[in-house]
């Protein structure tokens, strides 16, 4: 028999071929066994049973309802971070208010402003603004902290002992005055007050370097001279120029008689330099002048250009060679001359000329270094310079004694 049934289960349609009545068939859908019925059915089913399927509609409910977690979870935790931030700036900024009661109360009144503005820093910067305490309140407080510390600490210079007047300490309290509003009406007070203590000082040192230039003692009248020099900025404009005048006169005499202008010509190197030996000897030599009462010209002093007046010269000529080998091998040993001449008027007082060679053998050298030199057939720019360096600090130690007999400045 052939023919077509619609499957009772799902509804599609079965094709029959040469099957008889009664026997078995399967959907070809569903799977399920079917038996071929005695009456045909009609061919096409009038209806067919749908599968199951989800609408349409599921997926995008289910993700809008997603988003809309998300939203509502990323909303909670910014609001908790902001409770969490706001909680712990108003902690912190109690924290820093008693901290600065404490230190007010010790006497610190600096550090109780310092941790006072940071609490304000934080009060002003805080989101949503800080309520309790009041920003009005810190304010007052604040302004009636600065004025305490500030005239706390000009009365402290003000009343400092007689000696060289802390100027750091004053510039820094004037630009405070000048920078912060809650000290406006104390500025012109430390003004005043720096004013005559800058007077002061100027006279006491003008009047130090006098003395000290009457007993003999010129390296200590030109360092009074030296601290004018940076009072000098300082002063009322009616009296600068009468103080600048007075100490030149008096740097000028101290010059005339004992002052000493350092000549150091080029000289003759071999892996030294002109600048090398000026880092190393100069302070030295400015050093071994002064302790014979030489006033020696530095670069960059206060009245500087008076040395013209300088009544010494002293040449320093540096030069280094080498000279024979160093025990059997190629490499060659230093020697270094420094060669001092002092003068006045074209007249030689005082030469000397120090002068240092390698130690042979070198001292304190280590088995693999002395291993190279004595192994080395050629000579070695590095084998070289280590030679050169025992020289070179030779050369320091020696100049440094040869100043102690320098004869002392009449």
């Amino acid at each position: 028999m052939d023919g077509s049934f619609a499957c009772p289960e799902c509804g599609s349609t079965v094709a029959v071929r040469g099957l008889a009545p009664g026997r078995q068939v399967r959907c070809g859908f569903c799977q399920r066994l079917l038996e071929v019925p005695y009456l045909p059915r009609v061919p096409v089913a009038p209806w067919k049973r749908q599968r199951f399927t989800q609408p349409k509609w599921v997926p995008w409910a289910w993700s809008v309802l997603g988003v809309v977690a998300v939203v509502i979870l990323i909303a909670t935790g910014i609001r908790t971070w902001r409770r969490h931030r706001e909680t712990a700036q108003e902690g912190s900024i109690h924290k820093l208010i008693e901290s600065s009661r404490r230190q007010q109360d010790s006497g610190h009144l600096n550090q109780a402003l310092i941790d006072l503005d940071a609490a304000l820093e934080l009060a002003r910067n805080a989101e949503p603004p800080l309520v309790r305490p009041p920003l009005d309140e810190l304010k007052t407080r604040r302004q009636d902290l600065a004025r305490r510390d500030a005239a706390s600490v000009l009365n402290r210079l003000v009343e400092r002992k007689p000696g060289p007047a802390p100027l750091g300490d004053w510039l820094n309290l004037i630009a405070r005055a000048r920078h912060d509003p809650d000290l406006a009406p104390l500025e012109p007070r430390i003004q005043e007050q720096f004013r005559a203590m800058v007077q002061r000082q100027a006279d006491s040192e003008l009047s130090a370097a006098r003395r000290a230039r009457q007993s003999g003692q010129v390296v200590a009248s030109l360092r009074a001279c030296d601290r004018i020099a940076k009072l000098l900025a300082h002063l009322p404009p009616d009296s600068r120029e009468t103080v600048r005048r007075q100490t030149e006169a008096l740097v000028t005499q101290l010059v005339a008689t004992h002052g000493v202008v350092v000549e150091m010509p080029e000289g003759h190197y071999v892996f030294g330099s002109q600048s090398s030996y000026l880092a190393d000897m100069l302070p030295v030599l400015i050093k071994g002048l002064e302790a014979k009462d030489y006033l020696p010209h530095r670069a960059g002093a206060p009245w500087g250009e008076l040395w013209k007046h300088a009544k010494y010269q002293l040449r320093l000529d540096i030069s280094e060679q080498h000279e024979r080998n160093y025990l059997a091998t190629e490499n060659r040993l230093t020697r270094i001359t420094a060669r001092l001449a002092l003068s006045t008027a074209g007249t030689l007082i005082w030469p000397t000329a120090p002068t240092a060679l390698t130690m042979v053998p070198l001292p304190n050298l280590s088995a693999y270094q002395a291993s190279r030199l004595a192994a080395s057939p050629r000579r070695k720019d590095d084998l070289e310079r280590l030679l050169y360096d025992n020289a070179r600090a030779q050369i320091l130690e020696k100049f440094s004694y040869a100043l102690m007999h320098m004869p002392a400045c009449p």
